[in-house]
């Protein structure tokens, strides 16, 4: 069974370090402008580094389904859905094998960068990097640990504030961010901007719930999910989303960023379930906070990372 969850995890982790590592070069605009027609959500992730992301008139496509895109890792195929039942990918909208698409990711703006920088990016992306810590220490967020590995850096924040919201259900505080890198550049501003893949989403949106900085965006999937034999959870969000100055923004053909409603608004669903009793050898490594098995689901309150448990005939 050990050998079985190993390859289940490996299955997802190789999937999410070949997003994590890519090497794409930046985009560079003379002067970036949006299509009139298309979303606000749709013209961020231009700047995000892809044109592959569809406007549609209710934002539910977000991104076109192609043959092969439901190419099923181990973990993947041992996801389940609401209702219990296997569900075909991570993500149901995943396109033409589109990165970006796949997980969540925060996309920042660096002010007064010259173009010749673009050859040598870390700086860049080192202050990319530090506006998203400045955000996590002014929402109380303290780092009790991390280190970075070649493709991401691992934060465990204090347990502490609403860190404990979070870890009455979850198994911890923190976030996995990509290393990042430059996706595109603006000339006539002299604006990088640098996205990071961002796993633990329930931070990444608590960060988000009330920044009104104009310099970061965060794109969300409309599900994000995973497994191995003993459990499985899955994150919804109803539909393909980016979040930018305390609104909402939907991949709805020709809206504009004063049509964006409140994150107040956004329904954030979890759902987990447990195969077995969360007594196993490996639970207790990976898990803090043990469950009886079963399935649970809850609404996930971004400002105080807080949930409240659901019935499962909740309808969504």
């Amino acid at each position: 069974m050990k050998n079985i969850n190993k390859i289940a995890f490996a299955s997802v982790l190789a999937i999410t370090l070949s997003a994590c590592s890519s090497t794409k070069e930046p985009i560079v605009f003379e002067n970036f402008t949006g299509n009139s027609s298309d979303s606000f959500a749709k013209t961020t992730m231009r700047l995000a580094g892809s044109n592959k992301f569809m406007d549609s008139a209710d934002g539910k496509s977000g991104t076109r389904k192609v043959p092969g895109s439901s190419v099923m890792a181990l973990g993947q195929l041992l996801m389940l859905d609401f209702t219990g039942a296997a569900s075909t990918a991570i993500n149901d909208s995943i396109i033409e094998d589109e990165p970006l698409a796949k997980n969540a990711q925060f996309i920042v703006k660096v002010e007064n960068v010259s173009q010749s920088a673009l050859a040598n990016p870390e700086s860049i992306i080192a202050r990319a990097s530090k506006k998203l810590d400045e955000i996590a220490a002014k929402k109380g967020l303290e780092i009790e640990s991390e280190r970075t590995t070649s493709t991401q850096r691992i934060i465990n924040y204090k347990t502490k504030n609403q860190c404990e919201n979070l870890i009455l259900v979850v198994n911890n505080c923190g976030q996995y961010i990509g290393l990042g890198r430059v996706s595109s550049y603006d000339q006539e501003s002299k604006s990088a901007y640098v996205i990071f893949e961002a796993n633990g989403n329930f931070v990444s949106l608590h960060l988000m719930s009330d920044y009104m900085g104009d310099d970061v965006y965060l794109y969300h999937p409309r599900k994000l999910g995973s497994g191995n034999w003993d459990y499985s959870w899955a994150m919804y969000a109803g539909s393909h989303i980016v979040i930018h100055k305390g609104k909402i923004h939907k991949f709805i053909t020709g809206q504009n960023f004063d049509d964006g409603v409140d994150i107040s608004e956004l329904r954030y669903v979890f759902f987990e379930e447990w195969e077995k009793e969360n007594k196993s050898e490996y639970n207790e490594k990976y898990y803090k906070n043990p469950k009886d098995k079963g399935k649970y689901l809850y609404d996930y309150h971004l400002k105080d990372m807080s949930f409240t448990e659901l019935p499962l005939d909740t309808k969504l």
